[in-house]
């Protein structure tokens, strides 16, 4: 099932479409569109922030809030094409501040048997150092969720498989959404519901790679997702669940190795063994390419619902015992942090028999946050 992200700037057009009224935002994508911004209202208050479909914005300076006009001008001025995750930053989203008390967060993940719905009145930038108070209700294929129906039928209707909306404040009863991010079912294309583009992704690289994994993606109800940000990166991440997987993504990059980082990756909905067995030996494959001695291997995910992660697993034990050489060659150290049905059995094998082979590796189950676990890097 391919998967492509958007703007928050199209995204929220088209929440606001669907709940039936007009978004007000504005997207920046050259200074000299600048002079646009003297149509707002200059009575009014507002939030500017880098467009990139990337995660943490405010944790990295790119979101300027409560500004006049002209503050905005200058924010965008200042940080118009600012390195970061690879890329450089060339699309603002302007939109009025909205006075809030409260910041919540809200997750729709879609997956092979069902859909996962995320939520906490915890929500924000900090969210992954709260995920204790995230609740979880998982809504069997053809049912509503019971406690966000209006939001779960959006996505269905909209063939959006993982939404974000974090933060999200409530006015008159209903969700304002103050950021959001979201990935499509690109074949949906020919329902033509959308009426946007999709970017190439930020950091845009061209790799074999990752066009292998995009074939086995289209050719399995998993999700498959792999993007190589810095072919000679020193960590690696393979990691389950599209909310994990940014957030591990995001931590990473926040405790100060981001020019570290080789790449995004995330699988989920289930895959069989055979299916994991396929990705990783595609994944080794291009992080052995890399030159870079001593790496990390991070086999991150948060607590699976139904996922087997023991099936998983195997294919991934599989994978590392054909390319055991080049595990000790390139002197990986591993490091696992996972949850879910069959965990215990799955992280005591991985243990048991990667270690066997002379590789260094750590093993967590949920108990360890994703941040603790990351501060386990150490290069």
């Amino acid at each position: 099932m391919a998967r492509k992200r958007v703007r928050e700037y199209d995204l929220k057009r088209i929440f606001y479409k669907y709940f039936g009224s007009d978004y007000q935002g504005v997207l920046i994508s050259d200074l000299k569109q600048l002079d646009v911004l003297d149509k707002l209202d200059r009575s009014k208050r507002y939030v500017v922030k880098a467009d990139e479909m990337f995660n943490k914005r405010q944790k990295t300076g790119l979101v300027g809030l409560n500004l006049n006009i002209e503050q905005v001008k200058e924010f965008i001025r200042k940080n118009y094409g600012y390195r970061i995750y690879n890329g450089e930053v060339r699309h603002f989203l302007v939109e009025e501040f909205i006075p809030h008390t409260e910041e919540k967060y809200l997750a729709v993940i879609s997956e092979r048997e069902g859909d996962r719905i995320l939520y906490s009145d915890s929500g924000g930038v900090d969210i992954e150092e709260k995920w204790d108070t995230v609740q979880e209700e998982f809504v069997p294929q053809g049912k509503l969720s019971e406690q966000f129906p209006q939001i779960h039928k959006f996505c269905i209707d909209m063939d959006i498989s993982y939404l974000e909306i974090n933060p999200y404040t409530e006015i008159d009863g209903k969700i304002v959404p103050l950021g959001m991010l979201a990935e499509f079912d690109d074949y949906a294309h020919f329902r033509a519901k959308w009426d946007i583009e999709f970017p190439e992704p930020f950091e845009k690289g061209s790799y074999e790679e990752e066009k292998m994994v995009e074939e086995l993606d289209r050719n399995t109800g998993a999700s498959f997702k792999f993007t190589i940000l810095n072919p000679n990166g020193s960590i690696w991440l393979m990691t389950a669940g599209g909310g994990a997987s940014v957030v591990f993504l995001d931590s990473i990059y926040l405790a100060g190795y981001g020019k570290e980082i080789a790449n995004y990756a995330e699988y989920s909905g289930n895959p069989t063994t055979t299916e994991t067995y396929e990705y990783a030996k595609i994944f080794f494959r291009a992080m052995f390419r890399s030159p870079s001695k001593p790496k990390v291997l991070v086999l991150g995910g948060g607590i699976a619902n139904f996922t087997d992660v023991s099936k998983t697993f195997d294919g991934i034990i599989k994978a590392i015992l054909e390319y055991k050489e080049q595990f000790l060659d390139h002197q990986v150290r591993i490091i696992v942090r996972r949850g879910g049905p069959n965990a215990d059995v799955a992280l005591k094998r991985i243990q048991q028999e990667v270690g066997s082979l002379g590789i260094p590796i750590e093993v967590y189950d949920e108990n360890y946050n994703i941040d603790w676990v990351v501060d386990r890097i150490k290069i």
